[in-house]
């Protein structure tokens, strides 16, 4: 995930929404400041660093968004994981190699599927 921002490290923003999601995966923000501490942005730039990491999350597919009174990410679904690497494997984002081989070995040692 991290390799795939160019610089600006996405997994700790996508922690800091796992650590609130609930089982059917949406998360409702209403408090941008704390959800961008969490994420590791504690500055004064801390939200529009937060809000950087969210829109490519988006736009890789990992995140879901809906605007509301908080702005554009107030309501947040979270997609699974493996249903967007396979996306992004199928676009060729992600290339087939020693990261995917890794990757496909866990899912099959949990019992995971690719579809989700």
């Amino acid at each position: 995930m991290d390799g795939l921002s160019k610089g600006s490290p996405l997994s700790t923003t996508y922690l800091a929404l796992w650590f609130r999601v609930s089982d059917e995966g949406l998360i409702e923000i209403r408090d941008k400041a704390a959800l961008a501490f969490e994420s590791g942005f504690a500055s004064e730039r801390g939200v529009t660093t937060w809000a950087g990491r969210m829109k490519k999350l988006k736009e890789l597919g990992f995140i879901s968004c809906r605007e509301g009174s908080t702005g554009e990410f107030h309501y947040v679904l979270i997609v699974h994981p493996l249903v967007a690497v396979k996306k992004l494997l199928d676009e060729g984002i992600i290339p087939k190699g020693k990261t995917y081989n890794i990757l496909s070995e866990r899912v099959i040692e949990v019992g995971a599927s690719w579809e989700g």
